[in-house]
């Protein structure tokens, strides 16, 4: 499992990155702390996995942890429905949940999300493999918020380039839809600090406290 707390601003070097199944027990502690001075922290979970996987189940704690807002990330979109917990409802009010996805042919994976009720739907466009426009534009209903960035390798391969007017694309379709964008990084090894998009860092996000999309 593959668990990242913001401590710091989210896509900052020194954000904790959290990668072994134990790790699963710091979030109460995170709770707690959060708890006491009043504030809701953003918990990015299974980068690296799939939430949706059947290993994957950590529903008891997201329910302990009412301060910390899930980021929930899958590519398995068709399972999602069938491994929400019974009491699900409309969503619990700190899930986030995303898909990923970085060719046009994976479209259909935001189609999926939009079936299901939650308090946020984002996507992950990360690595961005090709230009995902015009499709993109027919996909984006319903979607709060959107990542992008090149590929990194993870320190095994070469990553494969990202063309910038790609990211481009992206970031004006959101600022057209006024869809919150964060641009993480070019492709490479080295992820930052090669933020910035034609010289502007794209950091938004929606506010962790608000009210369910429609």
């Amino acid at each position: 499992m593959f668990v990242a707390q913001s401590r710091v601003p989210w896509g900052h070097p020194a954000e904790i990155r959290r990668c072994k199944p134990s790790t699963w027990k710091h979030a109460i502690t995170w709770q707690e702390k959060a708890a006491k001075a009043g504030e809701l922290k953003s918990v990015f979970a299974c980068s690296y996995s799939d939430f949706f996987l059947p290993a994957a189940d950590a529903w008891d704690l997201i329910r302990q942890t009412p301060n910390l807002i899930w980021r929930l990330v899958t590519k398995r979109t068709k399972l999602i429905a069938d491994r929400l917990p019974p009491d699900w409802g409309n969503g619990y009010k700190n899930v986030w949940l995303g898909t990923s996805l970085e060719l046009k042919k994976y479209l259909s994976r935001l189609d999926d999300l939009r079936q299901i009720p939650c308090v946020l739907r984002w996507a992950e466009l990360s690595p961005v493999l090709e230009d995902l426009m015009p499709e993109l534009a027919d996909h984006v209903e319903g979607i709060g918020w959107i990542n992008a960035s090149g590929e990194t390798g993870c320190n095994r391969v070469e990553p494969r380039p990202l063309d910038l007017q790609w990211a481009r694309n992206i970031r004006d379709l959101c600022k057209e839809k006024n869809i919150p964008f964060r641009f993480s990084h070019i492709s490479g090894r080295e992820r930052y600090p090669s933020r910035p998009l034609d010289g502007k860092v794209h950091n938004d996000m929606p506010p962790l406290g608000r009210p369910p999309c429609k």
